[in-house]
C-alpha cells in the first residue's frame, strides 16, 4: 500500500480509488481472522462498509470509531463547497461509489455507538455519539519573533485546495496587510493566490488560519494551540472552544475576515503597548 500510495498524487480521484481498494483488501483479511467468540467489536470506519458487505458484523454488537463524516455527509459538504466555488478543479474530482455509501449508511445505522473526537461531527451524529477529546501535543512556549517593520505572518496549514478553505481565505485576505505562509503545495491553480506567498511551517506563524470545509485530523491546529499561537478555524475542523481559538462558520468568508482583522488589530495594539513599556 505504501509503495503504491507514494506513486499517486497527493490529491485526486486516482489516490482515493487506490485507498478504497486497499481498505477493501484489509477488511477482507480482518474478516478472515475474526474469531467466532468476538461478539462485541470496535470497528474502524474505513473498514466498515466492506465488513458489512462480507457479513462479518452479522450477529455482533459493534461501535464505530469515526475518523471522518459519513460518506453521505462528506459528499454534501463537498457539494456545498463546489456550489460556492464551481471554478475549483478539486472540489468535484472524486465521490465514493454509491454502493459504498449505502453499505456505510446501513452499517452505521446498526452500530450501537459512534465514537469520535471531532466536535461538529459528534453533534451531527446525534444521541449515539461518544465525543472523545483530541490527543494533544505537550504545551510548549511560543518563541515570539523579534518585532520588525513587517506584516504579521499568517500560516495556512494545508495545501491550497478548495476543501481546505483556500477560496474563503483568499477572499478574506483581500486588502489585509499580512504575509501569507503556506503549509503545502498550491494545487488549485498555479496563480491561485493574488499576493506573494512562500512555503513555511508553524514556527513561521504569528497566526494560524484554517477555514476548511472538510478537516478530519486537525493536528497542525492542535500543535499551534499547544504553542500558544492564535488559531482561527472553521467549525468543520472539529475543535471545541478554548482560549486562543476562534471558530467561524464554514464557508463564511465575511466572518473569517472579521476574525482575522480582529486578531490583527489585537496584535498591533499589544505590540504598541509593549514598545511603550
Amino acid at each position: 500500500r505504501a509503495i503504491e500510495s507514494r506513486r499517486l498524487s497527493a490529491q485526486g480521484a486516482a489516490r482515493q480509488q487506490a485507498l478504497a481498494r486497499h481498505e477493501a483488501r484489509l477488511a477482507e483479511a480482518m474478516a478472515r481472522r475474526l474469531p467466532a467468540s468476538a461478539t462485541y467489536l470496535v470497528v474502524a470506519q474505513t473498514l466498515l462498509p466492506q465488513l458489512w458487505r462480507l457479513g462479518a458484523l452479522g450477529g455482533r454488537r459493534f461501535d464505530v470509531l469515526m475518523t471522518r463524516p459519513p460518506l453521505h455527509l462528506l459528499h454534501e459538504a463537498l457539494d456545498r463547497a463546489h456550489r460556492l466555488h464551481p471554478e475549483s478543479r478539486t472540489l468535484a474530482d472524486f465521490r465514493a461509489d454509491p454502493a459504498q455509501l449505502e453499505l456505510e449508511r446501513a452499517a452505521l445505522a446498526a452500530a450501537e455507538r459512534l465514537v469520535t473526537p471531532h466536535a461538529s461531527l459528534a453533534r451531527a451524529l446525534g444521541e449515539r455519539a461518544v465525543h472523545l477529546g483530541w490527543a494533544r501535543p505537550p504545551k510548549t512556549p511560543h518563541e515570539a519573533r523579534p518585532r520588525r517593520p513587517s506584516p504579521p505572518r499568517l500560516w495556512f496549514p494545508a495545501s491550497t485546495l478548495g476543501r481546505k478553505g483556500a477560496y474563503e481565505l483568499r477572499q478574506a485576505l483581500h486588502g489585509l496587510d499580512v504575509e501569507l505562509v503556506l503549509g503545502g503545495p498550491v494545487l488549485e491553480s498555479p496563480d491561485f493566490w493574488d499576493r506573494p506567498t512562500r512555503q513555511g511551517e508553524l514556527g513561521d506563524a504569528d497566526l494560524v488560519v484554517s477555514p476548511a470545509h472538510v478537516e478530519t485530523a486537525p493536528r497542525r491546529l492542535l500543535a499551534a494551540l499547544a504553542r500558544g499561537v492564535p488559531v482561527i478555524a472553521s467549525d468543520a475542523c472539529g475543535l471545541d472552544p478554548e482560549p486562543g481559538l476562534t471558530v467561524v462558520p464554514t464557508g463564511d468568508a465575511t466572518a473569517l475576515r472579521d476574525a482575522i482583522a480582529a486578531l490583527l488589530a489585537l496584535g498591533s495594539s499589544s505590540a504598541k503597548n509593549a514598545s511603550v513599556a
